[in-house]
């Protein structure tokens, strides 16, 4: 595809769109969307309406059989998502010019006739945005530069059709799959602008398509950024096969509602009583070999550090050498304070010991993740502590063995695990946000350790909750870069995700995952793995288990009351 700059707006810096929408207004998350587009500096040109009359909303039974009648009754009555929630056409687009159509429908296909198509391109529109009329086919999705770009809120290699985020939910899909892509003749199979994958909600309907909703509605942002920066950018053609699915009959919503009643009785129990405990362990063998070795860690491999009170565990080792020993840093968190400092373990590799942990770096924030960085015969934390709003840089500080603050890396932003590194002569650095914790990949770079730092141009540069969180320690083997990433579409910290890094520049990313490292069975942390990290020759991991705690319990059931007293649930 190829952008055309000259003539129109004398502004080869963004882009013009129109957007095919109900003249009542939109949805919030549609909104949002168009907010997005404006907030980068691309400019709504037209507005097309829907010129049929209202279809009848006075008989439920008139519009739709009866073998659909509980989803819809229940989708108008509980499964409203607030982003879906209806609003007047945002002010910014009253001075847009409007265009009234009347497609003319052939079997389940819209047509729009051709004055309409030779008045839309008059406009010299870059693309259109589908908010409105249903299956349209035809000269339209030609009538823009880059075409009609439409949503599909589920994965179109396993559904197509709808409703959206519902079959995951009933299949037991543990993700739920998106895409923003341009329209063609055939229904949810068009060119991908756009693709994530979140983790599915299955106790939730109105959860699970409420997260979509919101995650998805800053992409159209996203391609048309890269659209200006890259206007010959290709994307791929979808090539699925998937079967066509429709609304749910009766039958199906009553399997469908007991499903979710046994999901949401699971998910309030973890919520309540299965506490996550996690432990240390050290593996006598480097990272390349624990992640590409031809047979998978066994529990001989793996020496876990002794265990601690109930209230407390280690997770998130990063580890560095000095005179012989190895120091571990790792997340020391405890459930009565609700809060996580850095903690030492070292390790005497000659004594072949371990120290008992000795707190490090602790504040009146939450600490975690204590990412470590060696560079010029200095050694640099940068530990996790989203709740300050910011990444702070940590310098080791030798004559008394401790971290003293350094740097503030980047203010403002409430980064989740900051993972930090060199390559090719430009330092990295990795993290997600707060918000979609498990789903969303953003990168920041810099010329120096200690800055300043510019954000990547397409952050988010990756939204998969399969494989974005960062979890350890990213290494060259063969000379090419691996990523460690964790994988919480099972559950949080479920497992480790090796990405082969294809493109990193200050303008491209791609990374495609490689090999999975999964909890090691009959140990007594079996339950989940989140990092993988190198020290020297060692590879430092941790594992989760659960376990009911009456802290843990009575905390959380505070919050769930004080989320019901708020209105917040």
């Amino acid at each position: 595809m190829k952008k055309e700059t000259t003539g129109r707006t004398g502004q080869p810096d963004h882009l013009c769109f129109g957007i095919l929408c109900n003249p009542a207004g939109l949805q919030q998350w549609q909104a949002d969307a168009v907010a997005e587009l404006i907030a980068h500096g691309h400019r709504p040109v037209l507005l097309v309406h829907d010129g049929r009359s209202p279809q009848n909303e006075h008989s439920i039974f008139h519009r739709f059989r009866l073998t659909h009648l509980l989803f819809r009754i229940l989708n108008r009555s509980f499964f409203q998502p607030p982003s879906k929630r209806h609003i007047p056409l945002p002010a910014v687009l009253e001075s847009v010019d409007a265009l009234t159509c009347q497609v003319i429908q052939t079997g389940k296909a819209e047509y729009f006739q051709e004055e309409e198509i030779a008045a839309i391109r008059n406009y010299s529109l870059d693309f259109i945005l589908r908010f409105g009329f249903n299956i349209i086919k035809g000269d339209i999705l030609e009538a823009a530069r880059y075409g009609v770009w439409s949503f599909h809120h589920d994965d179109e290699m396993k559904y197509r059709g709808g409703p959206a985020g519902f079959w995951e939910i009933y299949h037991g899909e543990p993700v739920t799959g998106a895409i923003l892509q341009r329209l063609t003749e055939k229904l949810d199979a068009g060119v991908i602008l756009y693709k994530g994958y979140l983790k599915t909600m299955l106790h939730s309907y109105k959860g699970n398509l409420d997260q979509l909703l919101r995650i998805s509605s800053t992409w159209p942002a996203l391609v048309a950024d890269e659209l200006v920066r890259k206007p010959e950018t290709c994307y791929p053609l979808s090539e699925t096969k998937a079967p066509l699915y429709k609304l749910p009959g009766n039958l199906r919503m009553v399997i469908f509602l007991f499903r979710i009643f046994i999901h949401r009785i699971q998910f309030h129990y973890r919520d309540l009583l299965s506490a996550e405990v996690w432990n240390v362990g050290l593996i006598r063998k480097p990272i390349r070999e624990v992640a590409f070795g031809e047979q998978p860690l066994r529990p001989l491999d793996i020496t876990w550090l002794r265990r601690f009170a109930n209230t407390k565990y280690l997770a998130d080792p990063f580890g560095f050498f000095e005179n012989h020993k190895l120091h571990i840093l790792v997340e020391d968190y405890s459930y009565k304070k609700q809060q996580g400092s850095i903690s030492e373990i070292i390790y005497d590799v000659r004594r072949d010991s371990f120290s008992v942990p000795i707190h490090l770096i602790e504040e009146e924030k939450h600490l975690s993740y204590p990412f470590l960085v060696e560079h010029e015969k200095m050694v640099y934390c940068v530990p996790e502590s989203h709740r300050s709003k910011q990444v702070e840089l940590y310098r080791r500080n030798y004559s008394e063995e401790a971290f003293v603050k350094d740097k503030v890396l980047i203010p403002n932003v409430d980064a989740i695990d900051p993972t930090l590194f060199l390559h090719e002569e430009k330092w990295w650095l990795f993290f997600t946000l707060r918000k979609y914790s498990t789903a969303q990949l953003f990168i920041y770079h810099a010329d120096d350790v200690h800055g300043p730092y510019v954000p990547h141009v397409r952050n988010p540069v990756k939204t998969d909750v399969r494989s974005s969180r960062p979890g350890g320690t990213p290494f060259v083997h063969e000379g090419v870069l691996y990523r460690p990433a964790q994988d919480c579409s099972l559950t949080y910290g479920g497992k480790v995700v090796v990405n082969r890094v294809v493109k990193l520049t200050t303008e491209e990313f791609e990374e495609i995952p490689v090999r999975e490292i999964t909890p090691v069975r009959n140990t007594p942390f079996s339950k989940g793995l989140h990092t993988l990290s190198q020290a020297g020759s060692f590879t430092l991991i941790d594992g989760k288990r659960y376990r009911i705690n009456s802290v843990y319990f009575v905390h959380q059931l505070r919050a769930k009351l004080r989320k019901r007293s708020s209105g917040n649930v």
